[in-house]
């Protein structure tokens, strides 16, 4: 089998779901704070374009990020459209933990994501403790009250792939903690985090196949990619060739994105139409149509004047003519 022929049956038989995370992570890299209901509006178009997964909010000190202060009005606001979809909130601290319960017994919340790095002083930049032992023993007791209390757990491993501000981080590190967090009560899935596109394909490819060795491969793994240094694709690709066969690949309209102000280099997740774009002419259906997320961002653009960081939305559509022609998983069209 050459080598085409591994990578057109690798793609074939893996599952690929989007999550769009830019109403939070877009949102919170600027310094304008968006009104809420623009913020339904943007959370409409998300829906209307096919986006099955958003994540919405952070559960977070108003004083420090004024842009998710709303996040309980937001929720409370979204009424019909949040049906089908699963909706999450970041958690940083187990009082972010209790406000998310009570939006899940509300009914207004699905999945809870729980933070963890290798990195102290990235922990310690976003006001979280430095000390490891204390913050997986945190995350441990968050994570069994949050799954008590019906919510869905996931759980960043952040900088897994290097650090603005510390440098090389060990893999061993990355595979040992991801580990025992998957281990944890109540934890469901592992968000592998390149939180400030320090990454690249060979990396990439190295960490999910190392993980693969540890973790059961049939489990649903998230990729959650930036694109700081425009390897962001790239490096999706490569994670979609390790032996996982389900992947959550997180990603934000119109390419914004990043932990402002809290960590150097994280400006640009990678753009959710884009990707999209990317996976449709590789053979892997999302359910996303692009053409409506571009759409969303520059919906986006013309509320707060901010440049698009994607592609697509300079282009002038996205590329239906390949489906029919594309070299895994064609899609022959009917008979006139």
């Amino acid at each position: 089998m050459n080598m085409l022929d591994q990578i057109a049956a690798k793609l074939g038989n893996t599952r690929v779901d989007i999550r769009d995370v830019g109403m939070r992570e877009g949102l919170q890299s600027h310094t304008m704070v968006v009104p809420t209901d623009q913020k339904i509006g943007l959370f409409r178009g998300l829906v209307e374009a096919g986006v099955k997964e958003i994540n919405a909010v952070s559960f977070v000190n108003a004083q420090k990020m004024p842009h998710m202060a709303d996040a309980e009005a937001l929720l409370g606001g979204l009424g019909s459209l949040r049906d089908g979809i699963d909706i999450s909130g970041v958690v940083f601290s187990e009082g972010g933990a209790r406000r998310a319960i009570k939006m899940r017994e509300a009914g207004l919340l699905d999945t809870v994501f729980l933070v963890f790095s290798p990195i102290a002083s990235s922990m310690a930049a976003n006001g979280i403790t430095p000390d490891m032992e204390a913050l997986l023993a945190q995350i441990e007791r968050t994570a069994a009250a949050a799954a008590e209390g019906g919510l869905k757990v996931s759980v960043f491993v952040s900088e897994s792939f290097g650090s603005p501000v510390e440098g090389w981080v060990d893999p061993e590190l990355v595979l040992r903690n991801a580990q025992r967090i998957w281990n944890m009560q109540g934890v469901k899935e592992l968000i592998i985090s390149d939180s400030s596109g320090q990454a690249d394909p060979v990396q990439v490819l190295a960490m999910f196949t190392d993980l693969a060795k540890i973790l059961p491969i049939d489990q649903r793994i998230t990729f959650h990619v930036h694109d700081s240094r425009g390897a962001g694709l790239a490096n999706i690709l490569a994670a979609l060739n390790s032996p996982f066969q389900h992947f959550c690949l997180d990603a934000s309209f119109g390419g914004l994105g990043g932990d402002y102000p809290f960590v150097p280099d994280a400006f640009g997740n990678v753009a959710t139409e884009d990707l999209v774009e990317m996976l449709h002419g590789m053979g892997i259906e999302t359910g996303v149509d692009p053409d409506k997320i571009v759409k969303v961002s520059k919906e986006y653009a013309a509320i707060s004047g901010r440049p698009l960081g994607s592609r697509l939305s300079g282009c002038s559509r996205s590329i239906d003519w390949k489906r029919p022609h594309r070299l895994v998983n064609p899609i022959i069209e009917a008979a006139a």
